[in-house]
């Protein structure tokens, strides 16, 4: 099975399509790290099996990476790692067999520094389960 080439498109959505084209040169980088990965840009044009898109504008700026690599989990886990740095970030993975994966940023550092000074007062936590009535 090493021996298997895989490829995928990985569309990196931005708030606009600068910080896109940004996004998607660091995932790149990364990417291209891993053993036996390669990766590039797509060609510009029409994007291909995007439902609801009319024509060939989108209302997300996206760009696509083209990804060939002998394995496609070890760049899967590197794509959520990446992803999860920043609340911001969203890639979306469309594997040659047509199953997209989606990876969504984690919180913020902020949102995790509130979360860990909010429990450290807090000696009870509220019941979260099925049997928890209020």
């Amino acid at each position: 099975m090493s021996d298997e080439i895989e490829s995928a498109r990985i569309q990196v959505f931005g708030a606009d399509p600068r910080y896109a084209e940004l996004e998607a040169r660091e995932l790149r980088e990364v990417l291209n790290r891993l053993d036996d990965a390669r990766v590039r840009f797509a060609q510009p044009g029409a994007p291909q099996g995007t439902e609801g898109a009319k024509g060939p504008e989108l209302l997300t700026p996206e760009v696509v990476l083209i990804l060939t690599t002998g394995t496609l989990a070890l760049a899967r886990t590197a794509i959520r790692a990446w992803v999860e740095v920043r609340k911001s970030r969203k890639v979306r993975v469309v594997h040659s067999d047509g199953t997209v994966t989606e990876f969504q940023g984690g919180v913020s550092g902020r949102e995790v520094k509130a979360l860990r000074d909010g429990q450290d007062g807090q000696g009870d936590r509220p019941g979260i389960g099925p049997g928890d009535e209020r």
